[in-house]
């Protein structure tokens, strides 16, 4: 039987415009980690319609030949490409170039000393089809076994500091069962992140996609800093719309090495950027809807940060956000046991 050219045409322009609206960019930010970021790129090219991927590899400045190493082994495929730095940007730094480079209508930043499994972009479009009115799509991961600790599991719903706050359990997010083409079924949190987030962080960057046009929304990373710029990031990325985690095994993080960032952090740092979150939040116009759940968070951090001064025995500094606590009556009973101290 003969066929229309043009229906045929047709055919083949609506199926490239439906990859076009599938496509990912992953920006892999890196320095002096050059066999490291060739893993995690190849994780990324390895996936099931990798076709439809650009990967945009950010040397930050490294010293150890990455950029070199990067173009003998990619030069000839056209899904990756090269941002070689010649200063420091830093890891956020790194992020923002990239990512305004980045065409896909969806975008992850994978950190390049970490991985994806096989299977996971599958996944995580399944999860965007089948529910289009998310901004972004969170899957489960795994650590690698260290020379001091085994493997950790489930380090998104199991080690993110926000799963376990009280105001987590009360956020409103709704979970169900989902039915994957290729891993059966698993569970499904759906809904508003934002009233949890606030509290502690949520996801890792590496198992993280999200709409291009919502990362957008949020806005750049702040180059500011080097600790918890993530938790920042995803506070504003939940303002931009509904997420979903499933429970899928998507990714493995290498921890335990002496260049991470993590391992450089003060104590009292996940305090002092609780309380920053909570302020630039306070003064976006996007959160004006949220001002109760703000200002309880905004207590919170005040008391988080009282008891990380007590523990540095900076106790009249301790003070003053104790008293903010008592002035909001939030965890009266706790703040004068402080005072106590």
């Amino acid at each position: 039987m003969p066929t229309d050219p043009a229906a045929s045409g047709d055919a083949g322009q609506s199926a490239a415009a439906e990859r076009r609206r599938d496509r990912l960019s992953v920006v892999i930010p890196t320095h002096d980690r050059r066999e490291l970021v060739l893993r995690a790129l190849q994780s990324v090219l390895d996936q099931d319609a990798a076709a439809d991927i650009e990967v945009i590899v950010v040397d930050d400045a490294s010293d150890d030949g990455t950029a070199d190493f990067l173009r003998q082994r990619h030069a000839a495929d056209p899904r990756v490409q090269l941002l070689a730095c010649t200063d420091r940007r830093h890891a956020s730094g790194a992020r923002n170039l990239g990512f305004a480079r980045a065409r896909g209508d969806f975008v992850c930043f994978l950190d390049s000393d970490d991985y994806w499994l096989p299977g996971t972009l599958a996944v995580v479009r399944q999860v965007f089809r089948q529910n289009p009115q998310l901004a972004f799509v969170s899957v489960e991961g795994a650590t690698l076994a260290t020379r001091e600790h085994g493997p950790l599991p489930r380090i998104v719903a199991g080690n993110s500091p926000g799963w376990s706050h009280a105001a987590f359990s009360r956020s409103g997010l709704a979970w169900q069962s989902i039915e994957l083409d290729d891993a059966g079924a698993v569970a499904l949190l759906l809904g508003d992140f934002f009233p949890a987030i606030v509290y502690g962080d949520l996801f890792y960057l590496s198992g993280l996609v999200m709409r291009r046009e919502c990362a957008q929304g949020a806005g750049p990373f702040n180059e500011r800093f080097h600790y918890f710029n993530d938790w920042e990031f995803f506070s504003r990325l939940c303002l931009q719309g509904p997420g979903a985690y499933v429970a899928y095994d998507g990714f493995r993080r290498d921890t335990g090495r002496c260049d991470q960032i993590s391992r450089r952090r003060p104590p009292s740092a996940l305090a002092r950027r609780h309380l920053f979150i909570v302020r630039s939040l306070l003064r976006r116009e996007d959160a004006r809807g949220h001002a109760i759940t703000l200002r309880r968070a905004f207590a919170d951090a005040c008391y988080m940060m009282a008891r990380a001064l007590v523990g540095a025995s900076r106790r009249k500094v301790a003070r003053r956000y104790v008293f903010r606590c008592l002035r909001q009556r939030y965890k009266v009973w706790r703040c004068l046991a402080l005072l106590l101290r």
